[in-house]
């Protein structure tokens, strides 16, 4: 628009002075004599005509003529030059005021691009700092992640070389044997390991296929089947270190079995998935199941004979009593005891998880029998199987959660007021108990007076220990056993995690010392009553 406005003004000035310039210009004509006769225009009016000569102005004459000539002529010429310099010089200004112009806004485009190019660098410069500060960040983070990863997979190895340790350590205790005895009866250590060569043996039913199928996930296992005891004649079972009998169905022969069992000169598992209601067998309902085939009684007489062999062999056993196997998915959970309790049914499933969890994951299922039944879950996750194995150890004799009232109020009832009566006279035990306080809870260790009676047991045992230069005690009553000490007991378990509950197992215990049946049910009994009522008056 300013330019606009400038060309405008510039062509008004230059058209003044042409007009200016025409005006001053002299007019050359021809008289009528020849003479050429110069008159000098101007807005004037003209001299005044004679009238009556045809309206033409009378011819001045020749010497008025020659002296206007002389008196125009000098000034055409310099009023000519005058009035062109002056428009050329208007020219020229606008010229120079346009080219200045130019001159600006090139010099305004120039800086308008070295802003943006300079602008460029820097969001360049600024764009790649920050990539780098990302790369930086994810290096960092990815690094992070491995060092997390392996600290888990470290972790996850110490677990799991816990429980072999822990596995180890139970399996000499239970064998009479300490991790600082000599293995000269035992071989070598690679006896205590986990399975690697696994023989899975038995009719083809639903549940020999799950656990196979199970034991194949695995994946670090090499593992052979056999679906019928005779055709192992056929089969090379001498490199196997776990043999898996699947005898929930049809009784397994225990002369096969333990024929089997001596072809393995590495063996270091026996697992048997048998039958609930084997040591039930008399009692109603299993008694009908055993009166035709007697099919209980001879899975009993199996699992006898296994355990017979593994006090000779040193090869650890398993075995889980299963009721009825069917494939209701609804059943995915699971419930566990020690012993032959319990009388559900179970999905195929969760009692092949089961084998593997006793084979590969679970110490305290080392020379151990157990029972399990199905319930109604969705799915069994390795802290819920924990926690079902962890009924094997002592074993657990009851479990009951705590609702409603403190933990530690708890543990305190039972350290400082429940357990407290059993130190006193007539508190209706047969055998006395020694009171030690623990973290969680108490030990009531039974403490059975001492007697000059010497049964047929203890005096074959005397005998034994005097043919190998064994002490025994001065009073001639018994041989030194290390199993001395242990008499059984009751211990209580005050517990938060993995929910607040409170636990009672047997402590104390050996194969050789009986169960204290009566002392047990009056000690339990007097701890669910006594909870009770502390537990309602807690709520109140």
């Amino acid at each position: 628009r300013g330019q606009e406005d400038g060309g405008d003004a510039m062509s008004k000035s230059v058209l003044l002075a042409v007009l200016l310039a025409s005006c001053a210009t002299p007019s050359l004509t021809f008289t009528p004599g020849g003479a050429l006769v110069s008159t000098f225009s101007s807005f004037a009016p003209s001299p005044a005509s004679k009238p009556g000569v045809s309206g033409r102005s009378a011819p001045p004459p020749a010497s008025a003529s020659r002296s206007l000539l002389r008196r125009s002529a000098p000034l055409a010429p310099n009023g000519a030059r005058r009035a062109a310099p002056m428009a050329l010089r208007m020219a020229e200004d606008s010229s120079d005021d346009l080219a200045k112009k130019f001159e600006q806004e090139k010099n305004t485009r120039i800086e308008m691009d070295k802003i943006f190019s300079d602008a460029s660098k820097d969001l360049e410069e600024l764009a790649s700092k920050e990539m780098e500060t990302l790369k930086e960040e994810t290096k960092g983070l990815l690094q992070q992640r491995e060092e997390e990863w392996e600290a888990l997979g470290n972790k996850a190895a110490e677990d799991m070389i816990g429980k072999v340790d822990s596995l180890a350590e139970d399996f000499l205790k239970k064998a009479g044997r300490s991790v600082e005895d000599e293995d000269d009866d035992f071989g070598e250590m690679e006896r205590f390991l986990g399975p690697s060569v696994v023989a899975v043996i038995g009719d083809k039913t639903a549940l020999r296929d799950e656990v196979e199928g199970k034991i194949k996930g695995q994946g670090s296992l090499e593992v052979s089947s056999v679906e019928r005891l005779l055709e192992t004649r056929g089969i090379v079972i001498e490199n196997s270190d776990t043999l898996v009998f699947v005898g929930d169905g049809e009784a397994l022969d225990r002369y096969t079995v333990e024929r089997l069992i001596a072809r393995c000169p590495k063996l270091r598992r026996v697992v048997i998935v048998s039958s609930l209601g084997v040591e039930r067998a008399n009692l109603f309902p299993f008694s009908l199941q055993n009166a035709l085939t007697g099919a209980l009684d001879k899975k009993r007489d199996v699992e006898l004979g296994v355990v017979e062999l593994s006090k000779k062999s040193g090869f650890a056993y398993s075995f889980l009593r299963v009721g009825k196997v069917n494939a209701d998915a609804s059943l995915g959970g699971a419930q566990m005891a020690a012993g032959d309790q319990m009388s559900e049914e179970v999905s195929s499933s969760v009692a092949a998880d089961a084998v593997v969890q006793a084979m590969m994951l679970q110490p305290a299922a080392l020379n151990c029998s157990m029972s399990l039944v199905g319930v109604n879950a969705k799915g069994v996750t390795q802290d819920e199987w924990d926690d079902e194995f962890l009924r094997l150890e002592g074993p657990e004799v009851w479990r009951e959660p705590l609702t409603g009232v403190s933990v530690g109020a708890c543990r305190d009832f039972i350290q400082k007021g429940w357990s407290g009566r059993w130190t006193k006279s007539g508190n209706g035990l047969t055998t006395p108990v020694r009171i030690e306080e623990t973290k969680n809870g108490v030990r009531l260790v039974f403490v059975p007076p001492e007697s000059n009676f010497v049964s047929f047991k203890e005096e074959k045992a005397m005998e034994k220990a005097r043919d190998k230069g064994e002490e025994y005690e001065a009073d001639g009553v018994s041989a030194k056993s290390k199993y001395k000490d242990q008499d059984g007991g009751i211990e209580v378990f005050v517990e938060s995690s993995p929910s607040p509950r409170i636990r009672a197992r047997r402590c104390n215990m050996c194969d050789e010392i009986p169960v204290k049946e009566t002392s047990e049910q009056i000690i339990l009994g007097s701890l669910k009553k006594e909870i009770k009522a502390w537990s309602d008056k807690e709520r109140r």
